[in-house]
């Protein structure tokens, strides 16, 4: 975030040069022999590789303008059209392929590469004595999926690290203070549930240190419990697919909800987030999509893409409402409703909304109280900040400044034609 004033005044000089373009190879080769050497994995090449974890971002580089998909072991992961193309990758113990193809003007372009992942702990080996053979451990059977009631925090932290897809874990009301790590993964068609009501409250103890919920795992959906008095609220961390519906955040240190590293095609629902950045005023955001280019891993965009943030009540967050940051894409936002967000200044935290990815739908939100703007588009990277829609928003009233305020006409933002209660008016770039 930075002063209105200051991005006023970056608005009207020459734009930095683009960051760090990604080279492609001048050979048009045909689909098989595209070369190996151009799939890295966190900056580095990945084909033949032994990987210590099997969590890394996968790079290509291919031409400005392709649309590159990732397939992993023969399994599709996703596709990415902007520019460096990059797909977070997750694989356990062994060998894998990764799969990368995308279309050029020369026509398809393919490439696989093999890698192996060390198993958990791995350490050089030492060939031991011959000794006989042990017994071959008989495997203790599967638990059957179902309904897993929790009513403490050892049984809750248990269970959110052994969950299987299809089970849903269900909390009995009361408080659950520690530090709680959603890390199994369902599957899109077997997601993990976790539920409880209102009365079913997770805490790390403090709104100076911890997280109340930690996703690590992908397939989620977080449904009716609440989570206060931490630090942070719910943090997502590479957890794709995950839905949070009809929870309560509040009484947190900093912000309340906040997906990243590549917590993509995700959503919150019908939630209620209020009363963030009661320590770090400049870091309470209510819900907060990727991380700005500065905690950026090894300087490749969070792709913390198509996210959907809808139907929630957004209150006293002494940051914006909303957070979107440089690097994300795709996400609609709409039919929230905000009071007294953005109001700190702190860290220029002055609207209910601060845009800075590509291609956002912002429609039919409503609200009052705010520093300075209800909704703010800017470019804090070039190539970032464009092509996002605003319609049908409403202020009711307590803006001082624009409906939406746009850094520059030259983003592409579209802004619906309509009347507006902002004091400034509707927007400072013509509307259409």
């Amino acid at each position: 975030m930075y002063p209105s004033s200051m991005l006023r005044a970056l608005a009207r000089t020459t734009a930095g040069a683009v960051a760090a373009a990604v080279a492609a190879s001048a050979l048009a080769l045909p689909a098989s022999a595209a070369p190996s050497s151009t799939v890295l994995a966190d900056g580095a090449a990945l084909a033949g590789t032994a990987q210590p974890d099997g969590t890394f971002t996968a790079t290509v580089g291919a031409p400005a303008g392709s649309t590159v998909k990732f397939k992993l072991d023969g399994t599709y992961l996703g596709q990415d059209s902007t520019a460096p193309y990059a797909w977070p990758v997750s694989a356990g113990p062994g060998a894998h392929k990764l799969n990368v193809r995308w279309e050029a003007p020369s026509g398809r372009q393919e490439t696989t590469v093999t890698f192996t992942v060390a198993p958990t702990g791995a350490h050089p080996i030492v060939k031991p004595a011959p000794t006989a053979p042990a017994p071959v451990p008989v495997p203790a059977p599967a638990p059957a999926v179902g309904v897993l009631r929790v009513s403490t925090a050892a049984a809750l932290t248990s269970a959110l690290q052994t969950a299987r897809p299809g089970q849903t874990i269900e909390l009995a009301d009361g408080r659950y203070i520690g530090s709680f790590k959603a890390s199994a993964s369902g599957t899109t068609t077997a997601p993990i549930t976790l539920r409880g009501s209102r009365s079913a409250v997770l805490s790390s103890g403090s709104t100076s240190s911890g997280y109340g919920l930690h996703v690590t795992g992908a397939n989620w959906r977080i449904s009716g419990i609440s989570v206060a008095s931490s630090s942070k609220g719910i943090v997502l961390d590479g957890s794709t697919n995950t839905l949070i519906s009809s929870v309560d955040v509040g009484t947190i240190g900093a912000e309340a909800v906040h997906f990243r590293s590549g917590s993509s095609d995700g959503g919150i629902i019908d939630s209620v987030i209020h009363d963030t950045g009661l320590k770090q005023p400049e870091y309470g955001e209510g819900i907060y999509l990727g991380s700005a280019r500065s905690n950026w891993a090894g300087g490749i965009p969070d792709r913390s893409d198509r996210v959907t943030v809808r139907g929630n009540r957004i209150v006293n967050t002494s940051a914006e409402g909303i957070d979107i940051k440089e690097g994300t894409t795709g996400g609609l936002i709409t039919g929230n409703v905000f009071s007294n967000s953005g109001t700190s200044g702190a860290n220029y935290a002055d609207s209910w909304v601060d845009v800075k990815g590509n291609g956002y739908r912002l429609e039919g939100n409503t609200g009052s109280g705010t520093r300075l703007d209800a909704f703010q588009v800017h470019s804090v990277l070039a190539g970032w900040g464009t092509g996002n829609v605003f319609r049908e928003n409403t202020v009711k009233n307590g803006v001082p400044g624009y409906e939406v305020w746009v850094q520059s006409p030259s983003l592409g933002t579209i802004v619906g034609c309509k009347a507006s209660g902002a004091a400034k008016g509707l927007s400072n770039i013509a509307c259409r």
